[in-house]
């Protein structure tokens, strides 16, 4: 870390590093105080911050330029037509040969064959001309429980 020099006034006296306006007031333990408030400390950090973000931006458009001319070579060779590149991947020699159409012709993307669409499940909708009462649920009816005995129903009467 670089040590800056805390600014002065005329009489010696040590200015906030940020303001450079007012007095910086003693210090209460061993660590000089260089902010005259707060509010001073936090804008010196939000600037310090800002100064860093821009100069990370600046950087990398730095970087990304000059990554770009060094490969604008690279990108006008593939580009130039007087090259003998293939145009697809499908047309490059030694691409991958398919065991579906023998050892002597190559696959491609169009000849894939490609598997019927599957129909989705249709979800019973409600008629809705009929009145809400007639409709009926989507949902099926919940079974109702037997009817279960209550307890001590006999005993009552055999105690007594």
């Amino acid at each position: 870390m670089t040590k800056i020099e805390t600014p002065r006034d005329e009489a010696g006296r040590r200015l906030c590093q940020y303001c450079h306006e007012r007095e910086v007031p003693e210090s209460l333990g061993t660590k000089p105080r260089i902010y005259c408030s707060r509010n001073c400390r936090q804008r010196a950090y939000e600037a310090r911050r800002t100064r860093q973000t821009i100069d990370q931006t600046v950087n990398m458009a730095l970087l990304r330029e000059r990554w770009l001319r060094t490969n604008e070579a690279r990108a006008k060779s593939r580009d130039d037509a007087s090259t003998s590149a293939a145009k697809s991947r499908d047309d490059a020699e030694g691409a991958a040969k398919s065991r579906d159409f023998g050892p002597s012709t190559q696959a491609k993307s169009r000849d894939i064959p490609v598997a019927p669409a599957v129909p989705r499940p249709t979800i019973p909708t409600p008629d809705m001309s009929l009145p809400k009462s007639q409709r009926g649920s989507l949902f099926p009816p919940f079974k109702s429980r037997p009817a279960q005995p209550e307890l001590f129903e006999g005993q009552a009467d055999d105690e007594g």
